[in-house]
């Protein structure tokens, strides 16, 4: 029986602990994952804790501070609309060289209520809204995939005999229109290793993603996903799982955990991962289906650079 890979779930305060010690950056940036959650705790349904810190911004600090390590920000449409969801999820991407995704929830347990009639991302006070369900969460994953590729990378051309430094003809307009009204294109560039991976977050089987010949979920983690999430003390359960994500309570530290997944890596109860390089390659995931082709066309086709002409004559 093929082995699951190793992931681990960290709740607020781990990332509070993990980012305020360069040792436990080590061990965990040399640790053979195949990911980290951060930040788990805002959409598995669970409390919050009393401290925190944002998922993206510890993205942040991860991406720039570490060089293996592979991690999943999460993210909610009860706070945050799916465009800006996406420019952090594309930026931390090239921060990190394509080690980081997006697990996508219904709702933060660290966010403030929106309006009752429109709660999803009305709570940030911008006004208008949706409602708070699966559907706007699975719309806002849509959305961040098509907007991540609404710039192709390979664009940007550069070309200094031309003059033509973005091929800007073929950055589209995404022209959404379901829970979320989306003209695009994003104002940053995809990243260099494509779309980052988009996870989902189920427990139960009524939890999971609506279906959908779009879909941009690759990956789900709970109970009724491919990855179940394992409470740190228990022995890994048996059944042909992919991986499995060990989750440290509140009360549990980082040290505990990290002591967990390297006594299972040494004893072979899971399988390591090599470290480095783009999450999507060590999940082993395909590249998602760019977007149409008749994608509307945000700008006209550059010209090239024509140096000016002088006129010839004789000086007297």
């Amino acid at each position: 029986m093929t082995r699951p890979y190793l992931a681990l779930g960290l709740a607020g305060p781990h990332l509070i602990e993990l980012t305020a010690s360069r040792s436990l950056l080590a061990r965990w940036d040399a640790l053979p994952l195949a990911f980290s959650v951060l930040g788990i705790d805002r959409v598995d349904g669970s409390a919050p804790a009393a401290t925190t810190l944002a998922s993206s911004a510890v993205g942040a600090t991860l991406a720039g501070a570490t060089r293996h390590g592979r991690f999943f920000v999460t993210a909610t449409p009860q706070r945050d609309h799916p465009y800006n969801i996406a420019r952090r999820v594309a930026s931390l991407a090239h921060l990190s060289r394509g080690r980081s995704g997006l697990l996508i929830g219904v709702r933060d347990a660290y966010a403030p209520a929106g309006p009752e009639e429109a709660p999803a991302w009305g709570g940030a006070g911008l006004g208008g809204g949706t409602a708070l369900d699966a559907q706007t969460a699975f719309d806002a994953a849509r959305a961040v995939r098509a907007l991540e590729q609404s710039w192709p990378y390979d664009t940007i051309v550069g070309n200094r005999e031309t003059g033509v430094l973005v091929e800007a003809h073929r950055i589209v307009h995404v022209d959404l229109a379901n829970r979320f009204s989306i003209a695009g294109p994003l104002n940053a560039p995809e990243p260099a290793t494509g779309a980052s991976v988009i996870a989902w977050y189920a427990a139960t089987p009524a939890d999971r993603a609506p279906a959908a010949e779009d879909d941009p979920i690759e990956l789900v983690l709970g109970a009724a996903g491919t990855v179940p999430v394992l409470p740190l003390g228990q022995e890994p359960p048996p059944g042909p799982w992919a991986g499995l994500v060990l989750r440290a309570g509140l009360e549990q530290s980082v040290d505990a955990l990290l002591d967990t997944a390297e006594r299972w890596l040494a004893e072979g109860r899971v399988a390591p991962v090599a470290a480095g390089g783009s999450l999507r390659a060590a999940l082993r995931l395909a590249a998602p289906a760019p977007l149409a082709a008749t994608a509307r066309a945000a700008f006209p086709v550059p010209q090239p650079h024509v140096p000016p002409s002088h006129p010839s004559g004789r000086h007297p």
